[in-house]
């Protein structure tokens, strides 16, 4: 069994070294012909400067050579996508070559998982269109953006859809990994990994680490100066009456506006206003 995960420029080494380690630690539990064989790539095959200041010695490159369209040997059984740091600090475009050596894989039989922001990699593959999927909950705005055609669910830690997994944030590389090994080895192995590490496995979603993020990336200004009035006045009596006449609009006219461009109805952006500002006082 072989697994190849992936590392780009200017991102975290957890989601990458972590996996490894628990992966390893795995492979000290199971038969020598049931351990799995890593391999630790970058686009280029050089070093990696990572988050933090970090440069990262790899294995290789992907072997772009094999990943053909015809169905011949697979060259690895698991890809890993590593987390990119926050995907709006680097270009929206990502690497054709590796876009293409991912889908190739994983229409030649490879299970594909993305760890934290590594599922922007992985839905500009298109291989996540029309499939759930996770990130880390400060990015999901952006990821609902970039790719509407996925079906984010944000709120958990993990997703799983016809070989393809995503993780949310974070330390969710943790959970994602242990998943892993209990789809590759079973639930002893899993179990005895998590307890050996003291990784909690009742962790199931990212929602109590949440902080709500108004969605703010859109150009209606009328909206947006809405947004800006319920900043300071989000504690007060709101009539959508008033907030519609606020912008010279009806009020049919400002709830359709206001959810194209926010994704929240006025009132649920409202109260989860008024839910993160009791959370900050708790």
């Amino acid at each position: 069994m072989k697994c190849t995960l992936l590392l780009l420029d200017n991102s975290p080494v957890t989601s990458v070294t972590g996996p490894m380690e628990i992966f390893s630690l795995a492979n000290s539990l199971v038969p020598r012909d049931q351990r799995m064989q890593m391999q630790l790539v970058s686009p280029s095959g050089n070093d990696v400067a990572c988050l933090g200041g970090l440069s990262l010695s790899v294995h290789g490159q992907p072997d772009y050579e094999k990943a053909d369209d015809s169905g011949n040997e697979q060259t690895t059984d698991l890809v890993i996508v590593g987390a990119i740091g926050h995907p709006d600090h680097r270009p929206a475009e990502y690497d054709s070559n590796i876009l293409d050596w991912i889908r190739k894989q994983y229409y030649q039989g490879s299970r594909v998982a993305s760890i934290c922001t590594g599922s922007f990699v992985l839905a500009a593959t298109g291989l996540l269109d029309g499939m759930a999927a996770t990130t880390h909950w400060q990015c999901a705005s952006l990821f609902r953006q970039r790719f509407p055609q996925v079906k984010l669910k944000e709120q958990v830690m993990i997703t799983e859809q016809e070989r393809l997994f995503c993780s949310a944030g974070a330390s969710a590389y943790q959970d994602m990994s242990i998943y892993l090994v209990r789809v590759l080895w079973g639930d002893v192995i899993a179990d005895q990994c998590a307890k050996t590490l003291l990784i909690d496995l009742d962790r199931h979603g990212q929602s109590q680490y949440a902080s709500f993020q108004p969605q703010r990336r859109h150009t209606d200004e009328a909206i947006l100066s809405v947004q800006n009035w319920l900043d300071a006045h989000f504690t007060d009596d709101v009539s959508m009456v008033a907030l519609a006449e606020k912008v010279h609009l009806s009020e049919r006219q400002f709830k359709r506006r206001f959810k194209q461009a926010t994704q929240e109805s006025p009132l649920a952006y409202v109260q989860a206003l008024r839910i993160e500002s009791a959370k900050q006082v708790l």
